[in-house]
């Protein structure tokens, strides 16, 4: 019978003892990426954030089991195509967005590969300041710069004038919409279009930035400011 010495006998059993909380630490590290987390990164095009574009990505689920979902142009949220974490790791793949990142605590960082390029990112837990559609929060104020067009999304044909052919569409402001949007055009419709149908009407078919608060998908106007 072996017989092993006292010290080693002692370390043995200390790491007995250790081996019920080392189990978990993987599932601790995954579990730290359930949340919401408000991702910041450079945008030069976008001038009404002084150039940040900011996304929220949302992580829901546990033991491997986890689902994913990012803000879109309307700050709703939708499904990510693709989600993997490993630990502290996370891989987000999300439209034409793929996101490698890490978090730290309460901070999160990494990067963005898109048709742009390769951008660094970081950003922070989101706990409140924000409304996400659905949930009750405070008021998210925007400023969108936008083409005042169809909620429908058609646009004006080549060689024509844009607000005579859009007011020719309508019945009313209630069809109008702000066009956002570099690469994909996205109409984003008014909860209040008739409150500022002078001001809708005077700006058919131009560029435009808009104070206004989210309300689900669509947007209550504050001003119209002509660009």
């Amino acid at each position: 019978m072996l017989v092993l010495p006292r010290p080693t006998r002692t370390v043995l059993f200390a790491l007995f003892l250790m081996v019920p909380f080392m189990l978990p630490l993987e599932a601790l590290a995954q579990s730290s990426a359930v949340g919401v987390w408000n991702i910041r990164s450079r945008d030069m095009t976008d001038r009404a954030t002084g150039g940040i574009r900011s996304v929220l990505l949302r992580i829901q689920g546990a033991e491997n089991e986890f689902t994913g979902e990012m803000t879109a142009v309307s700050n709703r949220f939708l499904p990510v195509e693709q989600l993997s974490i490993e630990g502290r790791l996370i891989q987000v793949v999300f439209g034409s967005y793929e996101y490698s990142l890490e978090t730290e605590g309460e901070e999160i960082r990494g990067t963005v590969e898109s048709p742009f390029g390769v951008q660094q990112v970081s950003g922070f837990r989101q706990y409140r300041g924000v409304m996400y559609v659905g949930d009750v929060s405070e008021e998210f104020e925007t400023t969108r710069p936008g083409f005042l067009g169809l909620s429908s999304g058609a646009e004006p044909p080549t060689g024509v004038d844009p607000a005579s052919w859009i007011r020719r569409q309508i019945s009313s402001v209630d069809d109008l919409a702000l066009i956002v949007g570099n690469r994909a055009r996205v109409p984003v419709a008014f909860t209040n279009a008739r409150e500022f149908q002078d001001e809708l009407l005077a700006n058919l078919g131009r560029d435009v930035s808009m104070l206004a608060v989210w309300v689900g998908d669509r947007l209550q106007i504050r001003s119209i400011d002509p660009s």
